[in-house]
């Protein structure tokens, strides 16, 4: 066992974010309170001819921080490109025309993305080539990738991405079964999420220590007779230990966004709070934290008990069977600090680790009046008790004087 510790808060001064919720944010359209851009005046080709395809869909709908396009691949016809499949890191894979037979099929870095593009068409309108420009934003490395090379081409169109925290993410445009006629980007900010630090509240931090909890039996046991009886009733009550780890703030993010945080901090909770002095709770050795942001962490021997508790029952006498045992829980709640690598956006997400544990339980029972001409006479200290076991007949009367 050991007691949990606490890392110092860090003093942070990069910019603050104020997004309700992330992913809204970075993959939803504008018109629904996000910033993902389809581009169609950027568009080039024969917009007149095939249908509409859409092949960012799966990435605006999958909705996965640290997404990214992993790999395009592109199919040739005669002069043209009669196919795209664009492979996703998190997404569903997106396809438009022709991808039958043998493609063209480059693949990306971990940290490479599209900054820039040059679309060729054909005199009949029909795309033919696309160039793109690869951006590595570890090193800021650039490079060329060309698909349909070996097609020839009339005219061309080079655009770049101009903010640099934005990539294009997919394209949409017109296409036929076998021909793709036109074709713009979709461009949305970059969004990786790093921790880099834990707060813990110190000021709002609950504790009890070995207080004392009641569990009373499951009836009264009454004496009706001028001569003492046994009886016997059973008592449930709680025992174990539970420890656990919720996330209360995520700004929208679920277990499903899958976001997990890896640098350590997150794991170092509760690990790491035992020089803190200030916390007697003690969490088990392996417990450990969610690092999975909205996901919960849960280790628990905690059960509901029941036993079975006999006693002598003087003549007319009304006893109630307890079990007391001791009580410890804690609450600590933190803030969990992240932050997007592309754009220096930091997000506070808010979470509490939690234990309780019961402990040395003790059997008693308690004379808590007397049972005469067909009536409870409940002490007063016990007149709880009428409400609680639903007595019908009763009065309450003065406790007995004790006398030592």
């Amino acid at each position: 066992m050991k007691k949990i510790a606490i890392m110092s808060a860090l003093l942070l001064s990069a910019q603050h974010a104020s997004a309700n919720n992330i992913l809204d944010e970075y993959f939803n359209t504008p018109e629904n309170g996000g910033e993902l851009l389809y581009q169609p005046h950027y568009g080039y080709g024969k917009t007149s001819k095939g249908s509409d395809f859409n092949l960012c869909d799966s990435y605006a709908t999958k909705r996965v921080p640290g997404d990214k396009i992993t790999a395009i691949t592109t199919y040739s016809g005669s002069e043209q490109l009669k196919g795209i499949k664009i492979e996703y890191l998190y997404a569903d894979d997106e396809t438009v025309g022709n991808t039958s037979g043998n493609g063209y099929r480059k693949v990306f870095g971990n940290t490479e993305y599209i900054q820039g593009y040059r679309f060729y068409k054909k005199r009949d309108g029909n795309i033919s080539r696309i160039k793109l420009n690869l951006k590595d934003t570890a090193n800021n490395d650039t490079r060329d990738i060309v698909f349909g090379g070996g097609n020839g081409w009339y005219k061309s169109v080079e655009r770049s991405v101009n903010v640099s925290e934005r990539s294009v993410i997919g394209f949409a445009g017109t296409a036929g079964s076998s021909t793709i006629w036109s074709i713009y980007p979709c461009t949305a900010k970059r969004l990786d999420l790093e921790e880099i630090d834990v707060t813990i509240h110190w000021d709002r931090i609950s504790e009890k220590v070995n207080e004392k909890k009641n569990f009373f039996g499951e009836s009264l046991m009454k004496n009706n007779s001028s001569l003492d009886q046994y009886g016997s009733t059973e008592v449930w009550y709680s025992y174990g230990l539970k420890e656990s780890d919720s996330w209360t703030e995520t700004l929208g993010l679920s277990v499903t966004a899958g976001v997990t945080l890896t640098q350590g901090y997150k794991v170092g909770v509760p690990s790491t709070v035992e020089n803190s002095g200030s916390i007697s709770f003690n969490f088990s050795e392996t417990f450990s934290a969610s690092t999975t942001i909205g996901g919960t962490s849960e280790q628990s021997t905690q059960k509901t008990l029941k036993q079975s508790i006999g006693t002598n029952v003087p003549a007319y006498g009304v006893m109630l069977a307890r079990i007391q045992v001791d009580f410890s829980s804690v609450s600590v709640p933190y803030t969990s600090t992240v932050k997007n690598p592309h754009n220096g956006d930091i997000f506070k997400f808010t979470g509490v680790i939690e234990g309780s544990d019961y402990t040395n339980a003790k059997y008693d029972w308690d004379e808590i009046g007397y049972y005469a001409n067909n009536t409870y006479h409940i002490f007063t200290s016990f007149a709880w008790v009428a409400d609680d076991y639903g007595l019908s007949n009763y009065t309450i009367v003065a406790d007995p004087v004790i006398t030592p």
